[in-house]
């Protein structure tokens, strides 16, 4: 059984990525793609939330005048 032929520039890209990952200023954000992932995810909820009749502003308040009269 053969192992698996695996490119060089493969190897190396992950080698390179791994060191680095341990010097400082240079380690990539660690969940950007989870968040940008999670962002796609939340509009298109809220498209599809705001499609069946949703609002995203707060529903109004009764005004002060409205209101019953308390006497001090």
């Amino acid at each position: 059984m053969k192992p698996p032929v695996t490119p060089f520039t493969a190897v190396y890209s992950q080698w390179l990525a791994s060191f680095r990952a341990m010097l400082p200023g240079f380690a990539p954000p660690p969940a950007e793609a989870a968040h940008s992932a999670l962002k796609k995810e939340r509009v298109a909820a809220t498209q599809e939330w705001e499609d069946e009749g949703g609002s995203v502003k707060p529903a109004p308040t009764p005004e002060a005048r409205d209101a019953p009269k308390i006497p001090f």
